[in-house]
């Protein structure tokens, strides 16, 4: 299996560089959470200073702990929605019949698939450390020989590329950054990838996609299975594409981001690149026992207009996280 699910890994470096820039961020403003005092320098539009709330740290440490605090409650709900689905799915299980045994033995899938009576036809890979393949009887009894190897060999490819752990970590990520829509794209996008991928591992094996185009066909006539609180689980939204490319291999699946995703990708990386080289200094004046901030959109200049504009300090302390630090000199 050589071909990789490059949305799921663009997926995953943009999750890794959103949370690096909001952590560099934070870190960048610690400043502010003890001062008593706060100003933003505006050069650029005027000498004036503007005072900024002083609830503004705790706003800021807010949405951090909201942008945290989604990506925790998706990952939860997800993993106990499926442990509750399983549990009650499993009390259904039953042995598993001497022909169908010989069909996992030459597929290499002894002691990994999972067979449950039940009269709609599904079958998914399940598991995070030790995926399953869970199967009907209502999937094995419609299907013959050949289409029901098709379909455990496709759940196979997502057994072997950890599929279930991809797709909780997609759905996460795309929860915990639901002010970028791209990542649900992205997500979305991956999820279709892996339905691809796995379908190509199917035809390669058997060097024929009659019968996985034929399984997949007496799957959608049937009864549709409700599987949404499993992560994993093929719905009915990739059904269409993965019937589109049996039908013609050439078609071509492509990631297309809406306008939206990309006016919010664009708007988040000018404001995180203009946060970053903002530079943030801390002073402490001479007749007031506290501390004031500046956050300066301009220059140290600024900084220095800005602190005799107040009163003129005694002490200097940059705290600029990219930029190299700048000292003020004086004739």
């Amino acid at each position: 299996m050589k071909r990789i699910n490059l949305s799921f890994y663009v997926l995953l470096l943009s999750s890794l560089i959103v949370s690096f820039v909001l952590t560099a961020i934070l870190y960048k403003v610690s400043p502010l959470f003890t001062s008593k005092s706060l100003f933003l320098c505006q050069k650029f539009i005027s000498d004036i200073m503007v005072e900024i709330p002083r609830p503004f740290p705790n706003i800021l440490m807010l949405a951090v702990g909201v942008v945290l605090g989604a990506g925790l409650l998706s990952f939860s709900v997800q993993l106990i929605k499926t442990h509750i689905f399983l549990r009650k799915l499993l009390v259904k299980k039953i042995p598993i019949s001497p022909a169908i045994v010989k069909i996992l033995e030459t597929l290499k899938l002894t002691n990994k698939v999972v067979l449950v009576k039940d009269d709609t036809l599904f079958s998914f890979c399940c598991g995070i450390f030790s995926p399953s393949i869970v199967v009907s009887t209502g999937l094995v009894k419609s299907l013959t020989t050949e289409e029901l190897e098709a379909v455990l060999l496709h759940e196979q490819s997502h057994l072997i590329r950890r599929d279930p752990a991809k797709v909780l970590l997609g759905k996460t990520f795309s929860a915990m950054f639901f002010f970028l829509p791209i990542f649900r794209e992205l997500h979305k996008d991956a999820e279709a990838v892996n339905e691809l991928l796995a379908d190509q591992w199917a035809i390669r094996r058997q060097e024929n996609s009659s019968f996985l185009r034929s399984a997949l066909k007496k799957i959608l006539a049937a009864p549709e299975a409700n599987l949404a609180a499993v992560s994993n689980a093929s719905g009915p939204d990739y059904f269409e594409i993965r019937i589109h490319r049996l039908v013609d291999p050439e078609t071509k699946h492509k990631l297309r981001p809406s306008s939206v995703s990309l006016v919010t990708s664009l708007l988040f990386i000018f404001v995180s690149w203009f946060s970053l080289q903002t530079p943030v200094s801390a002073s402490h004046t001479n007749t007031m026992d506290t501390n004031t901030y500046f956050l300066c959109t301009h220059d140290q200049a600024c900084t220095e207009e800005c602190k005799y504009n107040i009163e003129q300090p005694t002490k200097y302390i940059p705290s600029d996280l990219f930029l190299p630090e700048k000292t003020c000199e004086k004739d």
